[in-house]
């Protein structure tokens, strides 16, 4: 993340565009390294592998002064071969079949009655199963579209419990504390651990905020943070293979047609090959910049694992929502209200 002295030459090698206060960044830091020291010992490692990972690529000497040294990747472990890979158990079996058909389903309200139904049998399997694993599948699942809060809370609190029964891994925890901080649920008491998550997205946050981007559109014009303060910058990491992707694009559109004059500013980033994105778009319509993230430094500076992932920043440059997954219309519209654009 970001250290004082961290010079601007640096922050334009790395194709970034220097927005933000580095003294947040350092402050975040602190605070996700006081945090952990209170998380139980077992997962502090964790967690601060995951500190340090969150602000190494931007500011490793703050890395490696709060966090410690990078540490070496793990061996690779060996893949069983699909014939000795055990079988679940048949609850499980149920489970996981009943998520295999949410994508399926025709409508978001669909969707959310299902995983009410699915966290009901995850919530009623036998003490001898473990109850983790397949409410972490869900938990990846249950943000895609507008499913409802009475989804998504009961998605937390299983999550929540299952956590509370097998302690799990810190990357268990902050998926917990994602749905808590990107998707406001309040079905969950802190505790130590998760509140060590939550540091550590703040410190996300924040390297997100004080990074900023430089990125080029198919056209050839150079968007950046800093030159488009004054406008809304609805900032979308998509892919062509993403299905989730597609599905939020046409509402994207919709949203930019509507809101562009009144200062709504779309990119929709893709780290694929030229080619790639522009066969894609000769079937569509759309008519928001799409940009290009070659060598994915702005991916790589904004710490996106999965997609579609949104960033929204005001008319003074400042992050203020988040989307972790597809969004819909109405909870864009959501976003757009945190930076004042309604």
């Amino acid at each position: 993340m970001i250290f004082a002295r961290l010079s601007t030459a640096l922050l334009l090698s790395a194709g970034l565009a220097f927005a933000g206060q580095p003294a947040a960044v350092k402050q975040a830091s602190q605070t996700a390294a006081q945090k952990i020291a209170l998380a139980p010992a077992a997962l502090r490692p964790e967690f601060q592998s995951i500190g340090g990972a969150t602000l190494r690529s931007q500011f490793p000497e703050l890395a490696e002064k709060i966090f410690g040294p990078e540490p070496p990747p793990p061996p690779a472990a060996p893949r069983p071969p699909a014939a000795t890979r055990p079988t679940p158990p048949p609850e499980i079996a149920a489970i996981q079949n009943q998520m295999r058909q949410l994508r399926g389903l025709p409508t978001d309200e669909d969707r959310g009655k299902l995983v009410l139904r699915i966290v009901a049998d995850i919530r009623a399997l036998p003490p001898s199963i473990p109850k983790l694993g397949p409410i972490l599948g869900l938990s990846g699942l249950v943000t895609e579209g507008d499913l409802g809060k009475e989804a998504l809370n009961a998605v937390a609190a299983t999550l929540a419990m299952a956590l509370s029964e097998s302690q799990g891994q810190a990357a268990d925890h902050v998926q917990l504390a994602r749905l808590i901080r990107y998707e406001h649920v309040t079905s969950v008491e802190s505790n130590a651990s998760l509140d060590a998550a939550a540091a550590l997205l703040a410190l996300h946050d924040a390297v997100v905020q004080a990074s900023g981007f430089s990125l080029t559109a198919l056209d050839g014009k150079t968007y950046s943070l800093d030159a488009l303060r004054g406008k809304v910058v609805l900032l979308n990491f998509w892919a062509t293979w993403c299905p989730p992707c597609r599905r939020e694009m046409p509402d994207m559109q919709k949203l930019y047609e509507r809101f562009s004059s009144k200062g709504l500013v779309v990119l929709a980033v893709s780290d694929e090959k030229r080619e790639t994105v522009e066969d894609f778009l000769k079937k569509q319509n759309y008519t928001f910049p799409v940009v290009l993230d070659p060598g994915r430094k702005v991916n790589t500076a904004f710490g996106i694992e999965g997609i579609p992932n949104s960033f929204l920043f005001d008319r003074e440059g400042r992050l203020v929502a988040q989307s972790i997954d597809m969004r819909t219309e109405r909870q864009f519209l959501e976003m757009f209200r945190a930076a004042g654009l309604e």
